[in-house]
Order: structure tokens, then C-alpha cells, then sequence
């Protein structure tokens, strides 16, 4: 319990101070956030510092790693103890920093040729494919069940599909996040509140072991990776404290590929997959608002929506910008209370 604590403030701590000096280096470096040329109403934010989700990156690398040392004994005093990393955990964190390595080509190419495309479409997605299946696979070695779980207690064994789902389920969040990250705070607080919510579900798990060892490697029964979930969230409210609008600094698609990908890998490791689109629905929902768009255009020749994804389509309806960024912080959360519940319905349901 202290570990999970510790781990969170030490994430927190770290990206407050860091993001707050990576910005200063950033701006000397011009390295700086361009605007699509359709959302002039952006405009003021064009130069912003960008690429700030390597700091929610390393924050959790550190709050994580950090945790894992003991400083004091009681009865030896001060001591200086490793305890042991689960591999399998940390590996979650590692596969989470390579889908953001994608991210980061991508900023890097945008912040180096001055405008706002970075990878082409083609080559993003196939790169995200390709982390994804690594993803994948790593999971079939561990003997993860074939099962797509509805809830914990209930599922349908897809056999060898679930492989592909989970492709397509890391590819679509990421996309999704990334997506959603047009406005100040947006992405950073939601996740906030997500992360904030898995992290009960992760910490629960870990006192009801006997119930859920029937569906998830043993690894994932662990504390470390409530630890895991605590530190990323605690690098999300960290970043949020200099991504408040208006934003000292942006995320960039290294941070939403980082924060995308972690939500599908922490779901499908503790057998909760279905769950994720309540945890995750604001971004579902924004997503979902740019393929009825592309899809109502080509097919009917007109637009459901004034702009797509959804938050645009309020700021063209004349609502401020900070009202979009908190009535969604609250319907995402709604959603992440809604998913809770599901979840401990379901232990009192099958758990007892």
C-alpha cells in the first residue's frame, strides 16, 4: 500500500519539476507545437513547447522504479534494500514506451520540417501494427487467456483471435487518445481520473487474489502493478499542472501513444477487457466521432458534425474552450464510477 502511495507522489513530484525545466529548454530550442491550417481558432497556441509526454514517460519509469527501494528497516535503521521488479510488469511499462517511441518519430519529424505533419498515415500505422503485434505475442508467451472477458467473472474464448483483438484494441485506444489530445489539459486529466479509477481495480485484485488467479497470470495478482498504474497516474496529474489551459506545454503524440497503448496492455493483463470502454469511453466517443464524419461524407456527401473529433465540434458552437475540457473531465468521470461499479458488481456477483 505504501509502495503504491510513494510511487504516485514520486511520478508526480518529478514531472512537475522536470516538465517545468523541459519547457524553458524546449522554448530555447524552438522546439514548438504547429497548428493545422483549418483550426486558425488555434492559433495563439502555435509555438507552444511540444513532445512534454516523454516527461509523463520517464515520471512513471521513475515513481516506478523508486518504489521498489527501501531506505529504512525498522529495527536495522537505514539500509539500503532493492525488492524485487516483476519482470512481466515491468515489461508492460517497456512495451506502453515503445508504442510512445512511434510518438516521438512522429513529433520529431513535425517539430524538424517546421509544420504539422510528421509520419504519413500509412507509415504511422503500420509502425503502431507492428509494436502492437510485439505487444501481442509477448502476451501469448505468457500464456494470457483466449478468453475476451466481458467483465471478470464472464467471458467468450475466441481461441486465437484474441491475439488479433488485442492488436487492433492497442492500435484503436492510441489512435483514439491521440485523437483527443486537442485541447488544453484534455487528455492529461481524463487520464487522471482513468488511471485513478484502474488503479483501484489493480489494488483490489491484489487483495482478492483468490478469485482472480482463475483468469489472470499470477504476475499481474502482484502489488507492482497497482504500483505501475499509481505512477502513471501521478505522472498525468503532474503534467496536467503545466498542460492546464492555457498550456505551458504539450504532450505531443509521444505522450497520447504512451497514455493510449498503457490503457489496452493494463486492461487485457488484468482480464477486465470490456471494462475499458467505460474507463476509456470520452476517447471511444471521440473517435467514433471522426469515423461517423469521414463516413457520413463519403457515403451521403454531408457532415454529421461542424468539425470532427467531437471537441471541435463545440468550439465551432462557440463554447469556451476550458467549458469542453471540465464538462468532459466530469462525463469521463461519470463513466469511470459507472465502470467500478461494474467491476465489484462483478466480484459480488462471481467473487463470494
Amino acid at each position: 500500500m505504501i509502495a503504491t502511495i510513494v510511487s504516485g507522489g514520486l511520478s508526480f513530484l518529478f514531472v512537475i519539476l522536470f516538465t517545468a525545466i523541459g519547457t524553458n529548454l524546449f522554448k530555447s530550442k524552438n522546439i514548438g507545437q504547429s497548428i493545422q491550417e483549418e483550426l486558425n481558432f488555434h492559433d495563439h497556441k502555435k509555438g507552444t513547447p511540444t513532445m512534454g509526454g516523454v516527461f509523463i514517460a520517464a515520471g512513471t519509469f521513475f515513481g516506478f522504479l523508486i518504489a521498489h527501494i527501501n531506505f529504512w528497516t525498522i529495527g536495522q535503521g537505514f539500509k539500503v534494500e532493492i525488492d524485487y521488479i516483476v519482470p512481466e510488469v515491468l515489461s508492460l511499462l517497456l512495451f506502453g514506451t515503445l508504442m510512445a517511441s512511434v510518438g516521438f518519430i512522429d513529433d520529431f519529424l513535425k517539430v524538424q520540417q517546421g509544420r504539422n505533419l510528421g509520419l504519413n498515415a500509412k507509415t504511422k500505422i503500420i509502425l503502431q501494427i507492428i509494436v502492437a503485434s510485439i505487444i501481442s505475442y509477448y502476451f501469448y508467451t505468457w500464456d494470457l487467456s483466449t478468453t475476451l472477458y466481458l467483465f471478470s467473472g464472464f467471458g467468450v474464448d475466441i481461441g486465437i483471435a484474441k491475439w488479433f483483438i488485442i492488436v487492433l484494441f492497442i492500435v484503436g485506444f492510441t489512435n483514439a487518445v491521440n485523437l483527443t489530445d486537442g485541447l488544453d489539459g484534455l487528455v492529461a486529466g481524463t487520464s487522471t481520473v482513468s488511471f485513478g479509477g484502474v488503479l483501484v481495480m489493480t489494488f483490489w485484485i491484489f487483495r482478492h487474489q483468490n478469485y482472480y488467479t482463475n483468469f489472470m497470470n499470477d504476475a499481474f495478482l502482484s502489488l507492482d502493478l497497482s504500483i505501475l498504474v499509481s505512477s502513471i497516474a501521478g505522472s498525468c496529474l503532474g503534467f496536467l499542472w503545466w498542460n492546464t489551459n492555457p498550456a505551458k506545454i504539450i504532450m505531443g503524440d509521444v505522450g497520447s501513444h504512451f497514455i493510449g497503448a498503457m490503457f489496452p496492455i493494463i486492461f487485457f493483463a488484468i482480464g477486465a477487457d470490456a471494462l475499458i470502454f467505460f474507463i476509456c469511453m470520452l476517447y471511444v466517443v471521440e473517435a467514433l466521432s471522426v469515423i461517423i464524419q469521414v463516413a457520413s461524407f463519403k457515403i451521403r456527401g454531408k457532415r454529421v458534425f461542424k468539425m470532427a473529433p467531437l471537441h471541435h465540434h463545440f468550439e465551432m458552437n462557440n463554447w469556451a474552450e476550458t467549458t469542453i475540457i471540465v464538462r468532459f473531465w466530469i462525463v469521463n468521470g461519470i463513466f469511470v464510477v459507472i465502470a467500478l461499479g461494474l467491476f465489484y458488481g462483478d466480484w459480488v456477483l462471481f467473487g463470494n
